[in-house]
C-alpha cells in the first residue's frame, strides 16, 4: 500500500484524516507480520520523513530499512516485544533508539494494538513517536538519583569511619586513662588513715564516679561501633543488640537465625545493623509492643531480615508522612544495596518490616557456624 492514493483527494473525510495524521508528532503506520516472521510497513504517514529521515514510500517498499535504523543494542528488545504481542495479541509497546542523520540518535516509542488480518496473522495499526526530549530528561533524573544515592552512601561510610575512629579513641585512650585513675585511686584508698572515715568515704564516692564514667565510656564506644560486629559478624551483633534492647525496654525479643550464616562484607553488615537499630527504635517509640521477633533467612544469593512486633500496627498515614525520615532512611539504604523493603501493618496486629538484599558474588563470602535460635529476654 502506498502512502498516498489518487482516490484519497476525492473523499473529503479522507482528506481530513490525512491532514490530521500529517499533523501528528510522529509517524502513523500499519505493520503486518509475514509468514516467515518478517514485518512489512503496509502504510507509513508523512511523519516518517521527519522522524526517521526516510521517505514513507521508501519504507513501504523496503521495510527492512526500519530494522537497519534501530540501534544495535535495542534490536533484541524490539524483536522480543514484537513476538510477545504477536503471540498474545496484546498491546505492542516498545521504546528504543534509532540512528538518524549524521549518526545522531533519537529515542522513539512504538505503540500499537494488533488485530487479526484475513490470513490469521497479526496486523498492527499505531504510532511511532519521538520521545527523545522526555527520555533524556528521564535518564538525567535517573543519573541524578544514582548520584544522590552514591553521595548518601559516601556520607554514611564517612559517618561509620568517624564513629569507628571515635569509638577506638574512647575505648583505647579514655578507657585506658580511666582504668589508670581507678588503679591509682584504689592504691590511695588502701593507704588512707583509718581514723579519718570522712576522707575514706569521699574517696569511695570518687571511686564510684570513676566506675560510672568507665561504664558510660564503654556504652558510648558500643553505641558508636559495636566491636562484636567486626569480630564475630552480623548475627552476633544483632543478638547482643536485641538483648540490650530487651533490658532497656522490657520488650521480649526472639531472634531466629539459620545454622549456617553467610559472612557478610563490612559495608553490608554495618548497613543492615543500622537498619536493625532503626527498626528497634521505631518499635520502642511507636509500636507499644510486648514482643518482637527478628528472623534472618539466607539464600544462595540473597539475605532476608524480617522484623515483626505485636504492637498497634503502622498506618498508611504514618508510612507516607513527609517527615518519616527513619523509614525513608531504611528505604534509601536498602535501595543502594540493590534490595527491596516491604512494610506491612494493620491496627492492633503489629508491624512487619521485610528486607531482602543481594549477597556478594565475588567469592569473598564464607560460612560460619551459628546457633539456630537465639532468644533475648529482659
Amino acid at each position: 500500500m502506498s502512502n498516498s492514493s489518487p482516490g484519497l483527494s476525492s473523499n473529503p473525510s479522507r482528506d481530513i484524516l490525512q491532514r490530521f495524521i500529517a499533523g501528528l508528532p510522529g509517524m502513523a503506520c500499519q505493520i503486518e507480520l509475514q509468514e516467515g516472521g518478517s514485518i512489512v510497513f503496509a502504510y507509513a504517514s508523512e511523519g516518517c520523513s521527519s522522524l526517521l529521515g526516510v521517505p514513507p514510500d521508501d519504507l513501504i517498499v523496503d521495510s527492512s530499512r526500519f530494522l537497519s535504523l534501530i540501534h544495535p543494542e535495542d534490536i533484541s528488545s524490539f524483536l522480543e516485544t514484537l513476538q510477545q504481542s504477536a503471540q498474545t495479541f496484546s498491546f505492542w509497546d516498545w521504546q528504543g533508539r534509532v540512528l538518524f542523520q549524521e549518526n545522531s540518535v533519537k529515542w522513539v516509542r512504538l505503540g500499537s494494538m494488533p488485530r487479526k488480518s484475513p490470513n490469521g496473522l497479526p496486523c498492527w495499526e499505531g504510532m511511532v513517536l519521538d520521545i527523545t526530549e522526555s527520555k533524556l530528561a528521564e535518564l538525567e533524573i535517573r543519573r541524578s538519583r544514582q548520584q544522590l544515592q552514591e553521595l548518601a552512601s559516601h556520607i554514611q561510610d564517612a559517618k561509620e569511619q568517624e564513629r569507628l575512629h571515635i569509638a577506638r579513641e574512647v575505648h583505647d585512650e579514655i578507657g585506658s586513662l580511666l582504668t589508670a585513675i581507678k588503679i591509682d585511686l584504689s592504691w590511695l584508698i588502701q593507704r588512707l588513715p583509718e581514723d579519718d572515715p570522712l576522707l575514706t568515704e569521699k574517696a569511695r564516692t570518687i571511686e564510684e564516679l570513676v566506675n560510672k564514667v568507665i561504664s558510660s565510656a564503654n556504652n558510648l564506644a558500643h553505641s558508636l561501633r559495636p566491636g562484636v560486629i567486626d569480630h564475630f559478624g552480623f548475627i552476633a551483633a544483632i543478638e547482643v543488640e536485641a538483648q540490650e534492647f530487651s533490658k532497656r525496654s522490657g520488650i521480649s525479643c526472639n531472634l531466629i537465625a539459620p545454622q549456617e550464616e553467610t559472612l557478610l562484607s563490612t559495608t553490608l553488615s554495618i548497613t543492615l545493623f543500622r537498619i536493625f537499630q532503626e527498626a528497634l527504635n521505631n518499635i520502642l517509640k511507636h509500636a507499644m509492643a510486648k514482643n518482637a521477633q527478628i528472623e534472618v533467612v539466607t539464600g544462595p544469593d540473597h539475605l532476608e531480615l524480617i522484623i515483626s512486633d505485636d504492637g498497634v500496627g503502622i498506618s498508611d498515614t504514618a508510612l507516607n508522612k513527609p517527615r518519616s525520615f527513619g523509614l525513608r532512611g531504611i528505604h534509601e539504604r536498602v535501595a543502594y544495596l540493590g534490595g527491596t523493603v516491604k512494610i506491612a501493618g494493620s491496627a492492633n496486629n503489629g508491624t512487619q518490616i521485610a528486607i531482602c538484599v543481594p549477597l556478594e558474588t565475588d567469592g569473598s563470602s564464607s560460612s560460619i557456624s551459628s546457633k539456630h535460635s537465639l532468644t533475648a529476654h529482659e
